[in-house]
């Protein structure tokens, strides 16, 4: 069996980590790629993945799977966002989570026949929406940042509080506690206090030993010891009372991200990269897990049953939630239509399935309505997604997104006067004399320390999701790019190589990519030029780009859609204002 079991744990990451590469090629969320390998790889199909030889193993990859998940949830909220649209997120948690489990267990009780404690264990489990789902959504579409907030808070949290009712739920399935609702509440609120206690613990501790660890100067460290700590925390909180350990470790995981933001940023780095292939890997063994042949004739009540939940339950839900917010109602309807749950639901179902004992067939109705409403949820967003957010116009592309420019130069001047007709353009600076000059051209600017954290934050909440760093000085601005990457994402970050073709110019390996405009243009020979008459900035088109010594900057895409920076061997389909050198007769007014 020994040899089989890893041949399953192989072709379940294998299987995982290529559907996740299909997905971020697409740019769809990987969801219903894992699904689908983790059937046909399953029993029912090549028998290439069988989850009986792994025996109780794998229970204990389920609970490390959500031990890393939850932490690194935690990890990635901001107590700014939260403030920002705080009513919006409570309001979520504490009404739309209550009346989606309500509506599902009433659903699984009346269309399906589940006894009243199975339907209440379902409708608690199937609250959560996933942030592995979710994240890959706001990964592949631009939504506006209040869509962001409030999907990503809800996903996090959301999960944690699905685990613990889903626990207690449990209770009312497997134990002696289905007459007494008293002592079923007693044990919920036990488990909050004990989980809130035991993370707030754990998370200032782990935050001692990080920062004591990171006196080594070993960038690897912090983020082996964290993932170390997270698992410490959950094992230990669940030892002291019973599944409290999701709660646990998504507080920690909240306090851990009031690090500095070089050893969070490791960190992260480090968490993404072991919760890709934990959660891919895991996703791929539990849909091998599940066997539908047995309930084949129940199936189409099962889908009938998720899409309920998906199209009337969900949507009126949230409808109630964010009635009178500040949230538009487009967003509104965005939020209860795209609801996806993911690996939390799934494993909470086999974990019940698994350790459950008398209830064989109720559990397996559950696990099989789980994956119903998991894939019914995963296929809409993935399939509608996109569209509905350009129908409802809740979908920013980043070339619509606002540009933030570092460095105030004629150059950099007369980009953002281009700019500025077509995105919402300001200078970040932090010397007091760029910023007067800044202002005395006419721009916006913000004078602020650019390596203080919230400025980014406060950018991105109004609506700049791209920087390009422009400064005479590389080091500079290979600094700027690798900060603002942090918050705004290495692939709306770029930069521009300052020293001329005669100097060496040492880019970061992480960063070469978002090099911007050519690996030919310096910009203080452009600033030169532009400066003694001998260059202009102007539109061409793309014929008229194929000159020798013209260098593409900024692509005027078609429909309204906005600004795209061009990066270094980029192909240009579109007009462009363009760097064209040389010109010593240039007339007044052709610089833009």
């Amino acid at each position: 069996m020994e040899p089989f079991a890893l041949q399953t744990i192989t072709f379940a990451l294998v299987l995982g980590v290529a559907s996740y590469i299909l997905s971020r090629w697409l740019r769809v969320p990987a969801i219903i790629f894992y699904l689908l390998a983790g059937l046909i790889a399953g029993p029912v199909g090549l028998k290439l993945v069988d989850t009986d030889s792994l025996g109780r193993g794998l229970l204990i990859l389920v609970e490390i799977t959500v031990a890393i998940i939850l932490f690194e949830g935690g990890l990635s909220l901001s107590s700014r966002s939260f403030k920002s649209e705080s009513s919006a997120i409570r309001r979520m948690l504490l009404v739309t989570l209550p009346l989606t489990g309500i509506g599902s267990a009433a659903l699984a009780h009346y269309l399906l026949d589940m006894p009243w404690q199975i339907a209440v264990f379902f409708g608690a489990l199937i609250v959560v929406t996933g942030p592995t789902v979710v994240g890959s959504i706001l990964k592949s579409v631009y939504l506006t940042r209040r869509l962001e907030i409030i999907l990503n808070w809800e996903s996090i949290w959301g999960d944690v509080i699905g685990v613990l009712l889903s626990a207690v739920a449990l209770e009312l399935v497997d134990l002696n506690l289905q007459d007494s609702w008293g002592n079923v509440g007693l044990t919920l609120l036990l488990r909050i206090v004990g989980g809130v206690l035991l993370g707030i613990v754990g998370g200032y501790s782990l935050t001692w030993i990080i920062n004591r660890v990171c006196r080594l100067r070993d960038t690897t460290l912090p983020g082996i010891v964290s993932i170390a700590g997270a698992l410490a925390i959950f094992y230990t909180a669940n030892f002291v009372m019973h599944s409290s350990g999701p709660l646990a470790v998504a507080i920690a995981g909240f306090i851990l991200s009031k690090l500095n933001e070089e050893t969070l940023h490791e960190i992260r780095h480090f968490k993404e990269q072991i919760s890709s292939i934990f959660i891919s890997t895991m996703f791929v063994l539990l849909s091998a897990y599940i066997n539908p042949m047995p309930l084949l004739d129940q199936w189409p009540m099962l889908l009938l049953t998720a899409l309920i939940m998906g199209a009337l339950v969900r949507p009126f839900s949230v409808a109630v939630a964010l009635w009178k917010t500040p949230v538009l109602p487009s967003e509104r309807v965005f939020i209860g239509l795209i609801g996806p749950r993911g690996i939390i639901a799934a494993s909470t179902a086999a974990y019940a399935a698994l350790t459950v004992s008398g209830y064989d067939g109720d559990m397996t109705l559950v696990l099989n309505l789980t994956y119903a409403v998991i894939f019914f949820s995963g296929v809409s967003a993935t399939l509608l997604c996109r569209p509905l957010a350009r129908f409802l116009k809740v979908l920013i592309p980043v070339s619509r997104s606002g540009l933030l420019i570092v460095g105030v130069n004629s150059f950099s001047s007369a980009l953002a006067d281009f700019a500025g007709n077509y995105v919402p353009v300001s200078f970040l600076e932090t010397n007091n004399t760029s910023c007067i000059l800044a202002e005395h051209l006419g721009h916006d600017i913000i004078c602020t320390d650019l390596l203080d954290s919230n400025i980014y934050e406060e950018a991105m909440e109004d609506g700049f999701g791209r920087l390009l760093a422009v400064t005479r000085n590389d080091a500079m601005n290979e600094l700027i790019a690798k900060k603002a990457a942090m918050h705004l994402e290495s692939n709306k970050v770029y930069w521009v190589a300052a020293k001329s073709d005669e100097e060496s110019i040492n880019l970061v390996t992480s960063f070469r990519s978002n090099l911007a405009f050519s690996n030919d243009f310096s910009l203080i020979e452009a600033v030169n030029q532009l400066d003694h008459n001998e260059a202009v900035l102007k539109v061409l088109k793309p014929e008229e780009i194929q000159k020798e010594g013209v260098i593409p900057l900024l692509e005027i895409l078609k429909k309204g859609q906005g600004l795209s920076v061009v990066l270094s061997g980029q192909t240009v389909r579109n007009d462009a204002l363009c760097y064209v050198p040389s010109l010593q007769c240039a007339t007044p007014g052709t610089s833009s």
